[in-house]
């Protein structure tokens, strides 16, 4: 089968664009010819420009040469900030995508709730994904989108971690070996872009409450950096200074390296305070190291059978101050 991907793609930094890489590997290794479509700054095998719909528009123009096709959409790949017209023209080259390929698949990584339905803009994003074949990670996902564009959707829910590679596979004493961590138990680790949305601060804050019990390492760093998400970070960055046994590492880091903490923490913390799936409690699962989770978004639903489920600061607190088994090799 000749498949065509639309969406981000190494090298640049994102989750979404490691998701792709990984699928089309996957793909790849099934047998398919698999074509991926990025824009310019990934390494994609044809690049074309997002913002605007460009590249809805030509997908469009090259559907005929394949079998299947899905997109990858999250506002934020193909919408510019405050461009009204822009978001029509985006929204609208979506719509003639789908009305050409009714098969289109848009695997749906997240979809902001519409101010207002009756806007053009997100009238007309709500008729491509009432015509398109939807791919979500959880029931939730589906749910909040079918509520927020008021219509019905043909969809599939497809687990997140079928798309997952795993870079780094490690003993937990060899993961902590490589990161130069000390002796302290437990470690709890937060990791990934660091955004508002996150909800970094609320781990460390809860990790005060519990007494500093062992370790918490922050790691990550800004993907697009906004002057709320830099004021963020410099908000987080006092709080961890302030905040005995928790440690910042403000940097970008590797697959291979996000691998190492993931298998090093007796715990992931995934403190969100908005959000649909996520991809690092994915690789998380894949790796075998429980996490905690905020119940926001799909999340709950996402979680599995060894990660926990809180709903506040506090619940937060009581599960980092409770004792932690042995580690185990993963």
């Amino acid at each position: 089968m000749r498949i065509l991907l639309v969406g981000p793609y190494p090298p640049r930094h994102c989750g979404i664009g490691a998701y792709v890489a990984a699928q089309a590997t996957r793909l790849r290794d099934e047998g398919h010819d698999v074509v991926v479509l990025s824009p310019p700054d990934g390494h994609g095998d044809v690049q074309h420009r997002f913002i605007g719909g460009s590249a809805f528009r030509q997908a469009a123009r090259i559907a005929g040469r394949f079998d299947r096709i899905v997109v990858h959409f999250e506002p934020g790949l193909y919408f510019r900030p405050r461009s009204p017209v822009l978001h029509v023209i985006t929204a609208a080259s979506l719509l003639w995508l789908v009305a050409r390929r009714p098969s289109v698949e848009i695997l749906v990584h997240e979809a902001t709730a519409p101010p207002s339905r009756l806007r053009p803009d997100y009238r007309l994003l709500g008729l491509a994904f009432a015509r398109a074949r939807l791919l979500f990670h959880t029931e939730a996902e589906r749910r909040a989108l079918e509520r927020d564009y008021g219509i019905r959707t043909n969809a599939t829910l497809v687990p997140h971690t079928a798309s997952v590679t795993v870079h780094a596979v490690l003993r937990r004493d060899e993961a902590r070996a490589r990161l130069d961590l000390g002796p302290e138990r437990p470690v709890f680790v937060c990791a990934g872009f660091i955004h508002p949305d996150k909800g970094f601060d609320r781990a460390v804050r809860a990790f005060g409450i519990a007494g500093s019990p062992g370790r918490l390492y922050v790691v990550g760093s800004v993907r697009t950096p906004t002057s709320a998400a830099v004021g963020y970070v410099d908000e987080l960055r006092t709080l961890c200074e302030r905040t005995g046994g928790v440690t910042m590492i403000e940097r970008y880091v590797s697959d291979a390296e996000f691998d190492e903490w993931i298998t090093a923490a007796d715990a992931v913390v995934f403190p969100y305070r908005r959000a649909w799936s996520s991809g690092a409690l994915a690789r998380a699962q894949r790796l075998g190291t429980p996490a905690f989770v905020a119940d926001v978004g799909g999340l709950a639903e996402q979680a599995g059978p060894n990660d926990v489920v809180f709903d506040s600061e506090d619940g937060l607190a009581r599960l980092l101050a409770r004792p932690v088994a042995p580690a185990a090799t993963p």
